[in-house]
């Protein structure tokens, strides 16, 4: 087990920094995705075509149902009159073989008549070789015997007449149009017209088998238009659509064929299919979301990109918040998510952007798990939206200057009436139904509560844990109680009382710049704590022989910029914050001892000394607090040891000291512009006025005393 830790704790460190960044992001990506995935996965029910449901289910999103919205295009189609077209080239067509067929039924009829001449009697019959002579006279018409048998006997005079009939009535109907599709129609019609004038038999027998072998319609659909016209029928009839939250099926109710393929399509039913889009779509959104949150801090706290602490600190405050919010939010009420939680945490742990950062982020991942959930309603998400983002950032900018405990629980309050009033508006937009509104809102101001109060108790353990530097750590730090500082003011007085002016001098400085103040006043106090180490070797903790009087001057400087490291040292070993550790370490930068190099030039030559040997071990200042450090520890220092100080004279020596640290290139990594350093200049001229004021000369009360009594007498 321990090597396989050794193993991976190896890869990681072998890994670059922008590697550890991607890999932080896609654990970040994955927890997150897993989460939302759980909390928005519907509830699936066993249920098959027939049964009754237990319970009313809900869509989970907007779904059409194919089914019954095919069953009403088709009919929506199926009404379409179809479109028609004459073609007159078929009138022709069925004329000539109406002729035609006459033609044919006359030369049969004539056989007959030929036949029944040399019959010996009136009682004479056709034989099967007449009826098959017959029929070869036949060439586009098929007749049965029975019907054979009725054209030979038919006379002339019967014959014509009805040829004259069904010709006649054959034209007319062309003519005013025999519509495809209503043949039939056309034949009753041309029958109750010829049948007056045609025996019963004829008519069955030869003209019906003529009409229908001869008729077609001239009035022909076309098919293009008609079906283009049914086409937009369908187009025309919109889809049946369940919307989201709106009830597939009620408790009680059977579950019809439609129902069941639309909770089927949904993924709705266990065992069946799964809605594989909910999670493709739920991965892009999260994706979207984490690369927005990383191109804001790109863009606004590109700090942030590069501590890995920072990073992991606002992911477990992210997850803890959704997850604490998720469960609330399904198992109390919606209204009692703690959703400024995070907010509070990252602005007491990290810092203002930080909290608005986590906040937006977390607002938009509750509102897309509420719109996802089918237990809430459409409303809820817009109440979500609100209460989390504007809440959050009430929170943010309430604590961003007072992260105390009494606050805290003020600010959760105060967010908690915020969320109150937007619940108000929300139910007055959708609902008329005010029934649970005061639940809501006091549901609202609990869960803002609980957030303080969790804020409360999960602060500390998360400053243990990673060693945070909050406000509330730093004023812990800034108490004389605190085991160092006792130290300090007990074994090293003098740098006590230096730490002390100079933690004003760069209070008063990071107001003046909008740094962090407080991080300058307690970095002050503990960025000399090297000194507890060898004290006596200090002027300011020297009481009667300097020690450096008779030390090689490369001794005096490695025992004087060793504090720094001392300094490091002690402070890992109390657990101070890291910015302070970094603060001792860039407190002095790699500035030259001067002193000491002045004096080794005097005492080997000036070609025997390098100047980078008497040089502090550094870094220089990487942030503002560090820099406006090094320049109070400088100025403290020079102007403590001026002889009769004056306005003029603290004036020009700290611009003289602050333009040297300039030129000496000390600056030239933190963020300080020209402008911060004019305005730390005079922020340290005011307070060094005030504590180096010109003072009254009180006169000699022995020599009034003296001068009175020789008066008296």
């Amino acid at each position: 087990m321990e090597e396989k830790q050794n193993t991976l704790q190896n890869i990681l460190k072998n890994l670059s920094h922008k590697s550890r960044q991607i890999l932080f992001a896609c654990i970040l990506y994955l927890l997150l995705l897993i989460v939302c995935m759980v909390s928005i996965t519907p509830k699936q029910y066993d249920l098959n075509i027939g049964d009754v449901s237990p319970v009313t289910i809900t869509a989970s999103k907007d779904v059409v149902d194919e089914i019954t919205t095919e069953r009403r295009r088709a009919a929506a189609a199926e009404a379409v009159a179809s479109v028609y077209y004459k073609d007159d080239m078929v009138s022709d067509s069925v004329l000539a073989d109406l002729e035609k067929i006459f033609s044919e039924l006359r030369a049969v009829r004539e056989l007959g008549q030929q036949i029944r001449a040399g019959w010996q009697s009136s009682s004479g019959q056709y034989t099967e070789d007449d009826y098959t002579q017959a029929q070869k006279l036949l060439s586009t018409i098929t007749l049965s015997n029975y019907q054979l048998q009725t054209l030979m006997k038919t006379t002339e005079t019967d014959f014509e007449n009805m040829y004259r009939s069904l010709t006649s009535a054959v034209r007319t109907a062309l003519v005013s149009t025999i519509t495809e599709g209503q043949l039939n129609d056309a034949i009753s019609n041309i029958q109750q017209i010829v049948a007056y004038n045609t025996r019963t038999d004829l008519w069955y027998n030869i003209a019906i088998p003529t009409l229908r072998k001869t008729l077609k319609p001239n009035m022909l659909i076309d098919q293009e238009a008609t079906e283009a016209n049914r086409q937009k029928a369908r187009d025309g009839v919109e889809s049946i659509v369940y919307k989201q939250d709106q009830n597939i099926v009620v408790k009680g109710e059977r579950i019809t064929l439609e129902k069941y393929e639309i909770l089927d399509s949904i993924g709705l039913l266990a065992g069946k299919k799964t809605d594989y889009l909910l999670y493709i779509g739920s991965a892009g959104i999260i994706l979207v979301l984490l690369m927005s949150s990383y191109l804001y801090a790109y863009m606004f706290v590109p700090s942030l990109l590069g501590d890995a602490k920072r990073g992991l600190v606002m992911a477990i405050v992210l997850l803890l918040t959704l997850i604490l919010s998720i469960l609330l939010g399904t198992y109390v009420d919606l209204a009692a998510m703690p959703v400024i939680l995070a907010a509070m945490l990252a602005v007491n742990l990290l810092g203002e952007q930080e909290g608005y950062i986590v906040n937006t982020l977390l607002s938009l991942l509750l509102t897309f798990v509420t719109m996802k959930r089918t237990d809430f309603e459409t409303s809820q998400m817009l109440e979500v939206l609100l209460t989390s983002l504007l809440g959050g950032t009430l929170a943010v900018f309430l604590l961003r200057k007072k992260p105390n405990r009494i606050f805290v629980i003020l600010t959760g309050i105060l967010v908690g009436c915020l969320q109150f009033g937007i619940l108000v508006c929300v139910y007055v937009l959708s609902s008329t139904d005010t029934s649970y509104l005061f639940l809501d809102a006091g549901m609202a101001i609990l869960g803002s509560l609980i957030s303080a109060i969790l804020c409360l108790g999960l602060q500390s353990v998360f400053e243990s844990l990673f060693n945070l530097t909050t406000q509330s750590k730093l004023i812990e730090l800034s108490s004389p109680s605190q085991p160092l500082l006792k130290r300090l003011m007990i074994e090293t007085p003098g740098t006590y009382h230096h730490s002390m002016v100079v933690a004003n001098l760069a209070e008063a400085a990071a107001e003046a710049v909008g740094a962090n103040a407080l991080l300058c006043r307690v970095g002050a106090y503990y960025h000399d704590i090297g000194k507890l180490i060898r004290p006596m070797y200090f002027k300011e903790n020297q009481m009667g022989e300097n020690p450096h009087d008779q030390a090689d001057p490369r001794v005096s400087t490695a025992i004087l910029t060793e504090h720094t490291l001392d300094g490091v040292e002690l402070a890992r070993k109390h657990h101070l914050p890291e910015p302070i550790v970094d603060m001792i370490r860039q407190h002095h930068g790699d500035t030259p001892v001067m002193y000491f190099y002045a004096k080794a030039v005097e005492q080997y030559g000036s070609e025997n000394v390098d100047i980078s040997e008497f040089r502090y071990a550094g870094p220089k200042p990487q942030t503002a607090e560090a820099a406006i450090l090094m320049m109070a520890d400088t100025v403290e220092a020079a102007v403590r040891s001026m002889q009769e100080p004056t306005h003029d004279k603290i004036s020009q020596m700290i611009r003289k000291l602050i333009r040297g640290k300039m030129e000496d290139g000390q600056l030239d990594d933190c963020p300080l512009t020209f402008r911060d350093i004019g305005r730390i200049t005079f922020a340290f001229e005011t307070v060094l006025q005030g504590v180096f004021h010109e003072r009254i000369e009180y006169p000699d009360l022995s020599k009034i005393r003296k001068k009175k009594h020789g008066q008296t007498k």
